[in-house]
């Protein structure tokens, strides 16, 4: 679960966020925009990183682990479908795509936190799910894999100019690029302090 200190926290890195970025847009300046998502992109996963390390200090359950590093993959994404929102449905609406990425992003947010609601459950009960724990890591290690593919793709291709604000979805691209960024970190540190106690059989 969410504690309410938590939740203080989220709430405020999304709010100044959201009106950060959406100045950020407004001013048609890709420098700023840019700067704006990897600032809070890179809050989340420095916040993330932090309870991951002091979760493997205290020597928490895997549970718990895998609890607080869905909870954060879940804020990078609804970070990255509350940012495309709100550039685009108010700022930058020609870019008609993007409600379909935004969706997307919305979505797997859902399923991420449920899913870290579902490890918390499991934590307040005392257990671990071997179960649970084996798909969690299968999936962070897919969601790493996946997310420095995406960072190296977008780095590499030539069509994906971050400050080309000639192309439609440059907003677009800088916040998939930034949130990668963050997801990456997160699954690796989760990945890295978990790597010498896998789930019992």
């Amino acid at each position: 679960m969410i504690d309410k200190s938590s939740g203080v926290i989220w709430v405020s890195i999304l709010t100044i966020g959201i009106c950060a970025i959406i100045l950020a847009a407004g001013s048609g300046v890709a420098h700023y925009f840019m700067a704006v998502t990897a600032l809070i992109s890179f809050a989340i996963a420095a916040i993330g990183l932090r309870e991951i390390i002091s979760l493997d200090k205290a020597n928490a359950s895997l549970s718990a682990v895998s609890a607080a590093t869905a909870r954060y993959m879940g804020l990078v994404y609804a970070w990255g479908a509350l940012a495309l929102f709100a550039t685009y449905y108010f700022i930058l609406p020609e870019w008609r795509e993007w409600p379909v990425f935004c969706g997307a992003l919305a979505v797997v947010a859902v399923v991420s936190l449920f899913f870290a609601v579902t490890m918390s459950n499991d934590v307040a009960r005392g257990k671990d799910d071997p179960t649970l724990l084996r798909i969690g890591r299968i999936l962070t290690i897919v969601q790493f894999s996946g997310t420095v593919a995406a960072v190296i793709g977008l780095m590499i291709d030539p069509d994906k100019q971050f400050l080309n604000t000639a192309k439609l979805d440059w907003a677009a691209q800088t916040v998939f690029l930034f949130g990668a960024i963050a997801l990456a970190a997160i699954s690796a540190a989760a990945l890295f302090y978990t790597r010498d106690r896998q789930p019992a059989a």
